[in-house]
């Protein structure tokens, strides 16, 4: 139910101001699903080809449990069908990619077993067994990939008219889906949307990096929620598999509720208060309440979808925050000449020369640069530890060599934090 919002300047209460810091209880989740206004990011609707055919469909019932609370943004169905192939294309494609390099693997681990055989003059009837043991391994594992893909893949196709996925989602969203904006709001809308990018006001702001006007769509799925939330003047729960920083407030690395700015304008323009949910927790909070059965194992394959999503995220686990204190560390520590590396590296494409490196930091030319990446590492560990990154984030700096042991070459980021990184030495300069 909508929030009373009459109350007095100077009468204040612990949450008046501060909603977004509430932890919501199940009479909030109760009333939100049975009265207010419940929303699907697209990155929800285009999910369902990720998940197993189990999964999709306990999903589809949440929502469709929902009834006629249930509303997307015309915003969320213009990106649904913008990435619908292209999802397509991936999910299709990921077998084959696993089982093309397993081959790899294979193909290395064989090289790795006779080069130590040869080295340690191990008797040919024993490298073979080995050998064809190992390759009996790899084996099973290409046919598992190949037999899993090809089974959960056989009924989805590009044809709409045939693709399972549409089929249920038609009848689910007939009459559900919100109407675009007027081409004069859309336009003052993308222009806010790029006004909040560039002052890293949420939501949007680390899409910086998409294409064009690009980095606003999510503020128009937001404003388009904001609309009919201010029509309906009720509650709105957003569920949505994006967990990055413009939407949700974070602490020690947790994704702990929405953003407090975004509460604060949720309840400005239409009373409401703001929930959001991943997909996984949204089936979780929905079942018992809407009082519908979920079957063992879609929650765990939902919940492995996001894991995927989360480890393959646009920065390789890391966010602003996290990246901005690991080089408060590494300052702290003395190490500025490293964050200077990094820095340079990122402009460089994601390389720093051996000759730049030596230059940046005013190393004489007979130091070594051994162990040059090791506080940074170090600094890694720790807040992967405090939970600022998840263990699957990308190692920021590794030492680069061309040919073999010896003297480092250079030192490279990674490149999934390249823009990350330069996005940091542009706020820096500003």
């Amino acid at each position: 139910m909508a929030e009373d919002t009459t109350a007095g300047a100077d009468n204040r209460g612990l949450f008046d101001d501060f909603g977004a810091f509430r932890t919501p209880t199940t009479d909030d989740f109760t009333s939100v699903l049975t009265h207010g206004l419940v929303a699907p990011d697209a990155n929800v609707l285009l999910n369902l080809y990720r998940y197993t055919e189990q999964a999709r469909g306990d999903l589809l019932r949440a929502l469709g449990a929902v009834e006629d609370r249930l509303w997307v943004p015309h915003q969320a169905l213009v990106e649904f069908w913008r990435n619908r192939e292209s999802t397509l294309s991936d999910a299709r494609s990921s077998g084959a990619q696993a089982a093309e390099d397993m081959a790899g693997h294979a193909a290395q681990a064989e090289r790795t077993l006779r080069t130590w055989a040869n080295r340690v003059a191990l008797p040919e009837e024993e490298t073979d067994r080995l050998r064809s043991q190992l390759n009996e391994v790899f084996d099973d594992v290409q046919e598992a990939i190949v037999k899993v893909g090809e089974g959960e893949w056989q009924n989805i196709t590009h044809d709409t008219s045939t693709d399972p996925v549409i089929a249920e989602l038609e009848p689910a969203l007939d009459g559900r889906v919100g109407a675009p904006l007027s081409p004069q709001d859309h336009d003052k809308a993308i222009a806010e949307g790029m006004r909040r990018v560039e002052k890293r006001l949420p939501p949007g702001y680390m899409d910086k990096t998409k294409d064009g006007v690009g980095a606003a769509a999510d503020y128009l799925v937001w404003e388009q929620i904001l609309r009919e939330a201010g029509r309906r003047r009720c509650d709105v729960l957003f569920v949505t598999a994006d967990v990055k920083e413009d939407w949700w407030r974070k602490e020690q690395g947790f994704n702990r509720g929405p953003r407090p700015e975004l509460t604060e304008e949720l309840r400005a323009r239409s009373g409401g208060r703001l929930f959001m949910l991943t997909p996984k927790r949204f089936l979780e909070v929905a079942a018992p309440i809407l009082e519908f059965g979920l079957r063992e194992g879609s929650v765990e394959d939902i919940e492995r979808v996001e894991r995927i999503g989360t480890d393959d995220g646009t920065y390789g686990g890391w966010t602003t925050d996290a990246l901005q204190e690991l080089f408060d560390r590494l300052t702290y520590e003395n190490y500025e000449d490293r964050v200077a590396v990094i820095k340079y590296a990122a402009e460089m494409d994601g390389v720093a020369d051996v000759k730049s490196v030596y230059d940046i930091c005013h190393y004489p030319e007979d130091r070594s640069l051994r162990g040059f990446t090791k506080p940074v590492t170090r600094i890694t560990g720790l807040l992967r530890s405090l939970g600022k990154i998840p263990e699957s984030a990308v190692q920021v700096l590794k030492a680069e060599y061309n040919a073999g042991p010896g003297p480092a070459s250079g030192f490279s980021v990674h490149p999934l934090l390249v823009p990350l990184v330069n996005e940091l030495g542009d706020e820096d300069e500003s």
